[in-house]
């Protein structure tokens, strides 16, 4: 019989990039403008809404939607603003990103 080499264990995934401080900053920042722009228009969207007279019903549950999305946006923005702020480490900027991500992805399922 053969015997296995044993392999050493890589302590990074190879399908994980690496991540330098000047790369996330610049995610954030792109990530943070994304986000303005969204909660923006959909505060436009709830303003016309509101202000309309007559209201179709069949577009309550997707202004509901955007009150909801529109809620998770702006807590998510709050608190990124408050880690940078801070200078948080990296792992909990990096999962502030993937919150946004999950946030979007759980809007669009709907």
């Amino acid at each position: 019989m053969a015997k296995r080499k044993s392999r050493k264990a890589s302590s990074r995934s190879k399908d994980t990039p690496k991540i330098s401080n000047s790369n996330l900053q610049n995610l954030e920042k792109q990530t943070l403008e994304k986000a303005n722009k969204a909660i923006s228009a959909i505060e436009n969207a709830i303003a016309i809404w509101d202000a309309a007279k007559k209201k179709p019903e069949d577009l309550k549950l997707r202004i509901n939607r955007l009150k909801y999305f529109h809620q998770a946006l702006s807590n998510w923005e709050k608190r990124t603003l408050r880690d940078i702020a801070n200078q948080r480490d990296l792992v909990e900027r990096v999962q502030r990103l993937r919150e946004f991500s999950d946030i979007c992805y759980a809007y669009r399922r709907g």
